[in-house]
This record gives structure tokens, C-alpha cells and sequence, in this order.
């Protein structure tokens, strides 16, 4: 239960860190939901392939859409770090 708040409260910062940088912001973050947090995936995404193309005023979002996975994640009862770390274990 501790990782998925440790997980919340980044993505949370990254996403003030993302709001706030941009000319666009960004609709209401539910951390909780993860339809929500699909859905802002999706359009984080959408706007990070906008930008290649049309250069407007957006920030880089990897760190944002790392945080919204591991969210997704986390609320499916699926730790990475735990799978990372186990895996290196058995190298």
C-alpha cells in the first residue's frame, strides 16, 4: 500500500510539474481511477505526437507517462520495481 501512495504523489508532482510548464492544461487528474488515468495517458500521448509534428508549446512528457503507468499498475496489483528486481535476482 505504501508504493501505490509513493507512486500517487509522484505522479501527481509530474503532473503540476507537466500542467504547469504548458500553454494547454491539462484536464482534472482522478489518481485514483484508472479509466481517468487511461484516458490521460492516451492524451498525453496524443499531445507528445501533436508536438512532433506541429511544434507547439508543450513540455516533454516521459516522465509524466512513466508515472501514469506505473499508477495503472500499481491500482492492477502489479509492482514493476518488484518484477524488475526480481528478475535481476535471477541473472
Amino acid at each position: 500500500m505504501e508504493r501505490i501512495r509513493e507512486a500517487q504523489e509522484y505522479l501527481q508532482q509530474e503532473f503540476e510539474i507537466y500542467n504547469n510548464a504548458s500553454s494547454k492544461k491539462l484536464p482534472a487528474l482522478d489518481i485514483n481511477c484508472p479509466e481517468n488515468l487511461e484516458t490521460m495517458l492516451e492524451f498525453v500521448t496524443r499531445r507528445e505526437s501533436l508536438k512532433q509534428t506541429k511544434k507547439p508549446n508543450y513540455p516533454p512528457a516521459a516522465k509524466l507517462k512513466s508515472a501514469i503507468a506505473d499508477t495503472l499498475l500499481l491500482l492492477d496489483n502489479f509492482d514493476m520495481k518488484v518484477f524488475k528486481a526480481q528478475g535481476a535476482k535471477e541473472k
